[in-house]
């Protein structure tokens, strides 16, 4: 049986909107990225991806299309995306990007060009914004010097819709920038923006500066220096409450967030240190501060929820690997630290009140916090012969987080330590064994009493083993893994609603693959996995068994290659089986299997157009419940012209 599809879904309308929507691609703006002084992007592509899995539908379709006549460049870009879930409650969301670009060289280093764009959101959730749009028309001109730098000015008009309310003004500025200009010994990347979006009542606007440079010491030792700064503002409508509504007029409210940052950063690279040695150093200094504004308050609103609000984050980051290389052994060590201090407050206005003042205030300090995080790690590999290696890797890590209220008790302390040994033993041409243990322990302290029962030591040990062999004919990989984790709470004997647990599971995996002719092979992938979760007593190592778990995955697959495509067909089957135990005698609890064919196609037509389809149909069953088939289905077109 089919599985039932939305109206605008249906088998016709599917292939009508991959037709049409094949038509479409990415075009988004980032606040870094500029759209004048950048040209516009010269690949053709045109793609699209329909994807099907369990009751949720995704359709993302685009085309980048440029074109240039003597003087004249044309450039086109669009994007839709679409999203159904099927549930208790039908969602469904879209998303249309486009545009259009148009660029006159009138001089050798003087162009005058016209930017057209448009973004439709739609979304049946109720959201505050779940409908909207944005169009823009702007007129630039783009001014070339010799020094690969670029300034233009632009100038426009914008139409901006938020959940029903349509404005309208002038979106003016300049963009600025410049790649690989010289500068002494320095090579320096500049980008400069200043937009303005005068679509009253609201005011959005966007200054950005970022400034890299880079100096080479000699072929290997180099600098990096970066400098970054931004303000964003962004005014958005939401619903306003009746209060506020009736004492101003108004439907909606006007929020403004207004975010500003800047970063200093510098990179060190030393490579061939002593002949042997490679230096890599980052530092990081980040601060940013994020406004949220109501534009009409009313002090008649009894809430807390009617203040302004602001956030300061300030973070210091630095990170320093130093690496090692000979013909025996190869290795490097890497340090990481990370300080960040977060801090939220309200904003109070005059004439409202200050229990609700004290209230927000109080809300916000809560979230207040700071934060230590770092990392030591060694990763070594050493050839002991041509056949023989083994890998080390350590690895630890402290965090230690502090909230300064006095009403948080989440202040906490933990630590991971993690250890991996590994050999790998060539034992012919062909096939090469292996073997590896791993072990992690990781503790969490929590600093105050109201939280302490949640103190807890995690402890993992992993046994892991197999083999690789490539033959002209047959190739396979197969490994066993047994592992086995212990949580133990640190007061379970002090009334803890939380008991220790140890939780071991067998993991057996093989895929493998049979060459049968010389355009058709076999491939097989499986594995098993078997898990036994229990309430552990650590102080005597004993554990008493819960709950087990049975998963089984079996996929064998014929795959035929012709003139460079590949058709791909096979069984897929799937089981997970639960089981309690009653005494020391296994239940089984629940049982889901799925099994049906699947089939992968891939196809490359005229050497630029891309057809992939993959899917599969199960036929499922599930305890104490009516057997239920499903499809799943991927289809991706992508043509590069």
């Amino acid at each position: 049986m089919n599985p039932e599809f939305p109206k605008y879904f249906e088998l016709n309308s599917i292939v009508v909107i991959i037709i049409i929507f094949s038509f479409y691609a990415i075009a988004q703006t980032r606040v870094d990225s500029l759209e004048f002084v950048k040209t516009f992007p010269k690949n053709n592509l045109l793609s699209s991806k329909l994807d099907k899995q369990l009751n949720t539908y995704f359709l993302n379709s685009g085309l980048n299309y440029f074109n240039r006549i003597e003087d004249l460049s044309f450039g086109v870009s669009e994007n839709y995306k679409s999203s159904f879930i099927r549930g208790v409650e039908k969602t469904v969301r879209d998303e249309h990007h486009f545009n259009l670009n148009l660029n006159y060289a009138l001089l050798k280093n003087l162009d005058f060009g016209l930017i057209g764009n448009n973004t439709i959101l739609s979304d049946s959730r109720t959201l505050e914004i779940n409908q909207s749009s944005i169009s823009n028309l702007i007129i630039f001109s783009r001014i070339k010097s010799l020094e690969n730098f670029s300034l233009a000015p632009f100038s426009g008009y914008s139409n901006n819709r938020q959940i029903g309310e349509n404005d309208y003004g002038f979106v003016y500025g300049f963009e600025a920038g410049g790649e690989k200009i010289n500068i002494s010994d320095f090579k320096i990347d500049a980008d400069l923006k200043f937009k303005n979006e005068d679509i009253s009542p609201r005011k959005n606007f966007t200054r950005y500066l970022n400034l890299n440079a880079l100096n080479y010491f000699e072929r290997n030792i180099y600098n990096n220096f970066n400098i970054k700064y931004y303000q964003l503002r962004k005014d958005f409508y939401i619903n306003a409450d009746s209060v506020t509504s009736q004492q101003f007029s108004i439907k909606n409210n006007i929020q403004s967030r207004v975010e500003s940052g800047y970063l200093l950063q510098n990179r060190f690279f030393f490579d061939e240190f002593f002949d042997l040695l490679t230096l890599d150093a980052l530092g990081k200094v980040s601060f940013r501060n994020i406004e949220r504004q109501l534009k009409y308050k009313s002090t008649d609103v009894q809430s807390s929820s009617i203040f302004d609000s602001q956030i300061d984050e300030l973070k210091l980051e630095l990170d320093a690997q130093l690496g090692y290389r000979s013909r025996k052994f190869n290795s490097s060590i890497r340090f990481t630290m990370n300080e960040k201090d977060e801090k939220h407050k309200a904003i109070r206005f005059s004439g409202i009140n200050d229990a609700f003042f004290n209230q927000r205030e109080e809300s916000e300090q809560q979230k207040n916090n700071t934060s230590s995080y770092a990392t030591l790690s060694f990763d070594g590999d050493l050839n002991l012969t041509d056949y023989d290696k083994i890998t080390l890797s350590i690895y630890q890590s402290k965090l230690k987080y502090d909230t300064p209220s006095t009403l948080n008790d989440d202040d906490r302390d933990e630590i991971l330590s993690i250890a991996r040994l590994g050999y790998y033993k060539k034992l012919n041409p062909f096939f090469t064994a292996f073997v590896n243990a791993e072990g992690s322990y990781s503790h969490t302290v929590y600093i105050f009493a109201s939280r302490s029962s949640n103190n807890n030591i995690n402890r993992t040990i992993r046994l892991k083993t197999g083999g690789e062999y490539i033959g002209s004919n047959f190739s396979s990989f197969n490994s066993f893994d047994v592992s086995a984790n212990y949580t133990v709470y640190d007061f379970e004997d002090l009334r803890s609603p939380l008991k220790s647990f140890s939780f071991r599971q067998f993991t057996a995996i093989d895929s493998t693959t049979i060459k049968l002719t010389s355009k058709t092979s076999l491939f097989i992938f499986g594995y098993i996995k078997i898990s036994e979760q229990g309430i552990l007593n650590w102080n005597s190592f004993s554990e008493k068994p819960t709950r087990a778990l049975k998963e089984i995955y079996f996929e064998p697959r014929i795959i035929l290659y012709r003139a460079g495509s590949i058709f791909s067909a096979g069984i897929r089957y799937f089981s997970l089986s639960t089981f309690n135990y009653k005494g020391k005698e296994l239940e089984l609890d629940s049982e889901y299997k799925s099994i049906g064919p699947t089939t992968i196609i891939q196809t490359r037509l005229f050497k630029k157009l891309l057809i992939s389809i993959q899917g599969f149909y199960e036929f499922i069953s599930l305890t104490k419940s009516e057997n239920k088939q499903q499809a799943n289905l991927n289809l991706e077109i992508s043509w590069n012209f």
